[in-house]
């Protein structure tokens, strides 16, 4: 079966559930005209890894402080921007278990970096448990060796291995499907930055299945970067992706740094994402600079956009 039969069947069958449920409780809106229009609130947001004892150089920054446990802001700054889906780079295991127990609402798909298991860094996806179904999923590691667990490029200065998450999505609302990739490239290698553009633009159709497709990142690079530039089709035109936030806000400010090294600062430019392609509107996006008693969540600040994929009537 094709890939657009398939999805066409899918949708079919979902809208079938989905109409006899609604005709057992509502008899008289089955016939009603339908708008399966699609908006997602869509987090991106990395998290700043765990670490143990007080090893952060103030303690209060450590995740499971006794006095300031920085996982509570964490969670909180999530609560409060409600997302449908979110894209966490940077957590481990532990804070992933920290994160489900808090947040039941959400269904979560990722693979630990190191051994494709549990060891190492996430780049992990949660989505809304009662919104979306999970039709498939999947992970690879952005290196000469995608396939291969804690492998990095052959460069230089790529020593850390970083990964790439994906869940192909069925909104249970409007029974449409969609992909959501998430990912953190290294965090110094420019040729590493350039080779994971490369990488995920050659394997992009494999992913998406010809579905709207969304990507969220901490890419460790600006909009100036040749590795940018791969993602949103100026230096690689097979694969065409439109920054959100970029979209929303057209004019470059001086004051759109997503990292914040602990500290308030806005100088500075964006190197966490939410890109998607063209099927999608986005209609909101920020830069969420919010604090708890002075203290941020992360050394990132999240950012959010509201994506809209219009009526398919």
């Amino acid at each position: 079966m094709h890939n657009t039969q398939f999805r066409q069947a899918a949708r079919q069958l979902c809208w079938i559930v989905v109409a006899t449920a609604v005709a057992s409780a509502f008899p008289q809106t089955l016939f009603a005209e339908s708008d399966d229009a699609v908006e997602l609130r869509v987090m991106s947001f990395n998290v700043r890894f765990s670490v143990a004892g007080s090893s952060e150089k103030d303690p209060a920054n450590n995740w499971n402080n006794a006095k300031h446990a920085r996982r509570e802001r964490a969670v909180q700054v999530i609560r409060e921007l409600q997302p449908d889906l979110l894209g966490l780079q940077e957590a481990r295991i532990k804070q992933i278990e920290d994160l489900r127990k808090a947040l039941p609402e959400f269904e979560f798909y990722g693979v630990g970096r190191d051994d494709g298991k549990r060891a190492g860094e996430f780049s992990g996806i949660f989505y809304r448990r009662s919104r979306f179904s999970c039709q498939a999923s999947g992970s690879f590691w952005l290196s000469a060796t995608p396939e291969k667990p804690g492998t990095t490029f052959a460069v230089p200065t790529n020593k850390i291995p970083r990964i790439a998450s994906w869940a192909r999505l069925t909104d249970l609302r409007s029974c449409r499907g969609f992909t959501l990739l998430n990912m953190h490239w290294d965090h110094q290698s420019e040729p590493a930055h350039d080779q994971s553009a490369a990488l995920v633009a050659g394997r992009f159709c494999a992913i998406a299945k010809g579905l709207p497709t969304i990507v969220t990142g901490d890419f460790n690079c600006t909009e100036d970067s040749t590795a940018y530039a791969t993602l949103v089709g100026k230096a690689e035109p097979k694969l065409r992706l439109f920054d959100s936030y970029r979209e929303v806000h057209p004019k470059r400010s001086p004051q759109e740094a997503s990292f914040n090294g602990w500290k308030l600062r806005t100088e500075g430019s964006r190197i966490d994402f939410v890109l998607h392609t063209r099927e999608f509107v986005a209609t909101k996006s920020e830069i969420v600079r919010t604090t708890y008693d002075g203290r941020l969540p992360s050394d990132h600040y999240p950012v959010l956009a509201t994506l809209r994929l219009p009526s398919s009537n």
